[in-house]
């Protein structure tokens, strides 16, 4: 069958004859395909922007993904797809690290080629739809239901819509002789939103500028801003600031992105999985009977045994991917989340122990039951535990917070975790969910983004916030569900 939206792809290999069979099955698809047989070939190609799509081999006669890889995203935003011929799992982390969309063993199977190239086209149609939904925006938001406030050039704020106040929980009078970019602008986002005013104020209009804003609570929310300078609003120079909430757009798409990002692992998991369990049992057998031969001799019980580590190292690793890609089912019941969190704690005896850890707990009258699944949001609060513990000195100080909450569904929960660690900086609060982020010198980077599935599975968020204190927080918002 012909892809419905047929992708401009750049193929780098250097083996002739696999691309040129590649090129050929693409070109029947309709594709428009362009080869190169190096990496220096590819990197001198004119416009890498015009590509949707690079099918990448890992090991180049010049080059190797890896290196080629950044150069490549500095270059272009097509989605890269790593082929290899070689399965290993290393491989296929060091990939999706990279911001790879799939990673695909030779020979290829080319329904599966198929598959991640008609994800790569909805990608861009989805995209597309974006871009013509905030031209859009453009000429119809004085009608929607929109941010709509009213500056003077020094950023103090005049007016404060309905709209806004609702969106933000924060009043007009509150608002009013506020410092917008203060108020409500994000760290990261203040020395552009300035940039782009600063242009206002010489005559150019905003138009489309995406922004994060923080809510009275701390909630964030994507906003895609235009403006225009006012005539002079009570006397002084103004401007006229309009904003749609696009948060559920980006939300979307981020769950689109993750979606396929587990779709990839779990192809590479499935093809190892088999092969990897043998070797690993295999292995085994063979130092166990190798430790009976030497049992007289230290130092090759030692090596034995360090060789036996890795290999522990090895199956956990493997154990924490497939965890991660394998699909779950909830198994909900009425459970009461005080008791879920304490018996997490539980199990993490020995670490607090040693760190000398207590356990408040701050609920304040809070209905702590929900309709959720014991064992799935346990294993949140033992992650986000077990990295407080971690990251926390001596003596080690860790919170939950609860409080009743109304979320977008109904009544909720709002559970704050904190710890007196040295908290997350804020330029990687976005990032910790990321599948293969760690700050850990051991971890795989999954616990995280484990947790933020689970959560999500419920109907619910979690996400790093910004602390009044010292250390990390986290809050995390369970639906109560059906009574």
């Amino acid at each position: 069958m012909k892809p419905a939206c047929p992708l401009d792809i750049l193929i780098v290999e250097d083996n002739d004859d696999f691309r040129n069979s590649l090129c050929d099955v693409l070109e029947l698809d309709d594709h428009r395909i362009v080869t190169a047989g190096s990496a220096g070939q590819a990197l001198a190609l004119p416009d890498l922007r015009r590509f949707s799509a690079i099918i990448l081999d890992r090991q180049l006669g010049d080059s190797t993904a890896e290196v080629l890889f950044p150069q490549l995203r500095s270059r272009t935003s097509a989605d890269v797809i790593v082929v290899t011929g070689h399965a290993d799992i290393q491989g296929a982390i060091a990939a999706l690290r990279l911001g790879a969309t799939d990673y695909i063993l030779k020979p290829i199977n080319v329904d599966v080629l198929r598959a991640t190239l008609a994800r790569v086209a909805e990608r861009h149609r989805l995209t597309v739809d974006k871009e013509r939904s905030e031209s859009a925006f453009r000429h119809l938001v004085e009608a929607a239901d929109c941010m709509i406030t009213i500056l003077r050039m020094d950023y103090s704020i005049v007016y404060f819509s309905l709209f806004a106040e609702r969106l933000t929980s924060i009043s007009d009078p509150e608002a009013r002789g506020r410092d917008f970019l203060s108020l409500l602008a994000s760290a990261a986002d203040r020395d552009g939103v300035a940039q782009a005013f600063r242009g206002l104020a010489a005559g150019r209009p905003i138009h489309g500028l995406e922004t994060c804003i923080t809510c009275k609570d701390g909630t964030p929310r994507w906003i895609i801003w235009n403006a225009r300078p006012l005539p002079d609003h009570d006397g002084a120079p103004a401007c006229l600031l309009v904003g749609h909430d696009v948060t559920s757009l980006k939300e979307a798409q981020e769950r689109m992105v993750r979606a396929e990002r587990l779709a990839a692992i779990g192809e590479v998991v499935a093809g190892l999985a088999h092969e990897s369990r043998n070797a690993l049992q295999r292995s085994q057998a063979c130092l166990e009977m190798l430790a009976l031969a030497v049992g007289d001799r230290p130092q090759a019980l030692d090596l034995i045994a360090r060789i036996q580590a890795a290999q522990d190292h090895l199956h956990h690793l493997y154990e924490d991917v497939r965890s991660y890609a394998a699909p779950f089912k909830l198994q909900k019941t009425r459970c009461d989340l005080t008791a879920v969190w304490r018996e997490s704690w539980a199990h993490l005896e020995p670490a607090w122990r040693e760190k000398g850890a207590v356990l408040h707990e701050a609920t304040d009258g809070a209905d702590l039951c929900a309709h959720a699944d014991p064992f799935r949001v346990g294993q949140v609060f033992r992650n986000l535990l077990d990295n407080a513990l971690s990251a926390c000195p001596i003596p080690a100080w860790i919170e939950i917070e609860a409080r009743d909450v109304e979320g977008d569904g109904g009544a909720a929960i709002q559970l704050a975790l904190r710890d007196n660690g040295p908290g997350i900086p804020a330029e990687l609060r976005s990032l910790i969910f990321e599948p293969f982020h760690t700050s850990k010198a051991k971890g795989t980077g999954l616990g995280l983004a484990i947790a933020r599935r689970i959560i999500d599975a419920h109907g619910g968020s979690i996400r790093a916030a910004e602390n009044d204190r010292p250390g990390a927080l986290f809050l995390i918002t369970l639906p109560k569900g059906n009574p």
